[in-house]
């Protein structure tokens, strides 16, 4: 016999909404698997212990194994204030039942455990999983690159092995340099190399070159500015988009003069201008064919930068010249992004998604306290901030997958910056999801998601075009 049952609208919704959830539910189960799996494979004991062996840092049976010294390493680095060795034997004793002293503690920290932390970090970094954050964010490229470096002064007796650049009145003997690259279209941290702080940004731009591919997109600030590097990429079949360096003069064709941005300003102006394009060619040596963006800025911008430049230069003691103040009424940048994959009209935001670097070095700096270290011997400082670096890693691919899954479903935007100070706050659960049987590591990321959707949204700020309407009008345009 056959019943036919009319359902009706109240009942379909209720069934509808109930599939949904059920489907989202599983999308977020099976994220969890991935990320429990990852790091549980990356934190494996007998991983940890051929690791160990092959630096040397693992030669006897110890109680107080790698695999421990690795546990209170990381929990060391998760505190904001600094962990003393006292604290360190003690969470020894209280967390892995071995009793050492604090003398034993600092014999551990040597050349081999430097070694040992170090390949550690790097399998974090090389194996991480990512997810684009929106499916087409960017579509015209394969990774949308950005870079940028933080620095910091750490103790004096560190000038051996990281040299500090001589600011703060010629006392910074000694700092460190943190080069990091995102690529923000698929999630992933893709290069964290730590250097003492006088490796300039140009060297690493140049250094560097060779790990960008042909598709990439590649975004970062003047002070990696190399006219040599762009062309390569351009060669590549990669793409750029940076900010024009004042000392590169631009040219509308390969023969004539430099363009004087004193009267490309009284042009705009007078015309009414806002936002103007040449296709110009870059450098007196290069030649490299561009398309030039130019826009121009409020005056409350150009008073800024005005009075920067002239304190600067009556320090210096040099002149502002006429065409370096027109300068400064314009945003003016180059790219060779074909104008359908990136109108002029999108330069700009496109631009401020490297913002989101100098976001990160905040959250690094102001939660994680990356950069406050106490004088103690370079095995232990090196140990410290790669474990620092190995936490931060792993934070990152929980927020990064979390923000995606959350965009895509719920249209939402997570703040990295309350997410951050939550996993900072839980180090203890993240040792849960390394350490128990998958069931439960899955279980406690549910729980991180589930926190996450609790007031960690990212908030809409008065007069700012924020990372959550970047990522949509670049979402909208490829959809287009």
């Amino acid at each position: 016999m056959i019943i036919n049952k009319t359902y009706s609208t109240k009942h379909l919704l209720v069934i509808w909404f109930s599939f949904r959830h059920y489907i989202e539910g599983g999308i977020l189960s099976e994220l969890s698997i991935k990320l429990s799996d990852n790091f549980r494979r990356i934190f494996n004991d007998d991983l940890l212990k051929l690791k160990a062996k092959s630096v040397g840092f693992l030669k006897r049976t110890s109680k107080f194994s790698p695999i421990a010294f690795l546990d209170t390493l990381l929990y060391s680095a998760s505190q904001t204030e600094i962990c003393s060795l006292g604290q360190a034997s003690t969470r020894v004793q209280d967390y892995n039942g071995v009793s050492i002293s604090k003398q034993g503690v600092d014999s551990r920290f040597n050349e081999k455990s430097v070694e040992f932390v170090k390949s550690v970090f790097k399998e974090c970094l090389e194996n991480q999983v990512n997810t684009v954050i929106a499916p087409n964010f960017f579509s015209a490229f394969s990774r949308v690159l950005i870079k940028d470096a933080t620095r910091f002064v750490i103790p004096d007796k560190l000038a051996e092995h990281f040299r500090g650049s001589g600011s703060h009145n010629g006392k910074c003997k000694a700092a460190v340099a943190i080069q990091y690259e995102l690529d923000i279209k698929n999630g992933k941290s893709t290069d964290l190399e730590v250097t003492d702080s006088i490796r300039c940004d140009l060297t690493d731009a140049k250094e560097t070159r060779f790990d960008v591919r042909p598709n990439d997109l590649i975004i970062r600030d003047l002070g990696y500015f190399s006219l040599s590097v762009l062309a390569y990429f351009n060669k590549l079949g990669a793409f750029f988009l940076s900010r024009l360096n004042v000392k590169c003069h631009v040219f509308e064709d390969e023969k004539g003069s430099p363009i004087s941005f004193k009267e490309t300003y009284k042009y705009m102006s007078k015309n009414k201008i806002p936002l103007l394009e040449i296709n110009v060619f870059a450098g007196m040596k290069e030649k490299l064919p561009v398309r030039m963006v130019v826009q121009l800025v409020s005056n409350d911008v150009y008073e800024k930068r005005i009075r920067k430049i002239e304190k600067q230069n009556k320090a210096d003691g040099y002149k502002t010249s006429d065409d370096y103040k027109a300068r400064c009424r314009l945003n003016i940048f180059i790219t060779n992004v074909d104008p359908k994959d990136l109108a002029k009209e999108d330069v700009y935001p496109a631009y401020k998604i490297r913002w989101q670097i100098e976001l990160m070095f905040k959250h690094w700096k102001s939660t994680c306290k990356i950069h406050n270290f106490q004088p103690m011997k370079y095995e232990r400082f090196t140990c410290l901030l790669f474990a620092k670096l190995i936490l931060i890693v792993l934070n990152l691919q929980l927020i990064r997958n979390f923000q995606s899954y959350y965009f895509t479903e719920h249209k939402k935007l997570l703040s990295e910056d309350k997410c951050f100070k939550t996993l900072t706050k839980g180090f203890e659960r993240l040792l849960r999801i390394i350490k128990n049987e998958s069931t439960e590591s899955v279980n406690e990321l549910l729980k991180i998601a589930e926190m996450f959707s609790r007031e960690h949204w990212k908030e809409k700020r008065i007069d700012r075009v924020n990372y959550f309407e970047i990522i949509s009008l670049f979402t909208c345009i490829s959809d287009k």
